[in-house]
């Protein structure tokens, strides 16, 4: 996966604003999402952009730190979408960032970053559109 030129998994990102809505998603066999719920708002955004992804069929993941704020408003925003889903975080055990990240992300009391690789707890959501197919979709 580190080898962006390899054909064997050809990796695509793409940078775009989750709260704009009137911009879809691109086609996607998996969508990633990774330490975003900041914020309540965000963790809305973050429900509606993975169920577009579900409906359209991709598999998602989602990887945070426990008790970011948006988390509680991503998991509400994913229940009123499609009641009765199935969405659990599974805590894991991830690893620091040793290399350059945006300091607006990781300001100096980050836990994230460190000069040496180290442990971090994380948690884990993946959903596979397989999951939502006996689920009424209630939309926006």
């Amino acid at each position: 996966l580190n080898d962006h030129t390899s054909d064997q998994c050809p990796i695509e990102t793409e940078i775009l604003d989750l709260c704009n809505f009137d911009v879809p998603l691109p086609d996607a066999d998996i969508v990633v999402a990774a330490d975003i719920l900041y914020e309540p708002r965000t963790g809305e955004a973050v429900a509606r952009r993975l169920a577009e992804a579900l409906l359209r069929g991709s598999r998602v993941m989602l990887g945070d730190s426990p008790g970011r704020p948006g988390r509680p408003s991503f998991l509400k925003e994913l229940q009123r979408l499609f009641p009765g889903i199935d969405a659990v975080f599974e805590d894991t055990v991830g690893t620091t960032c040793s290399g350059p990240r945006n300091e607006l992300i990781c300001g100096e009391n980050s836990m994230s970053v460190s000069t040496v690789p180290g442990t971090l707890p994380i948690a884990v959501l993946d959903l596979h559109p397989d999951s939502i197919t006996s689920l009424n979709y209630v939309g926006n």
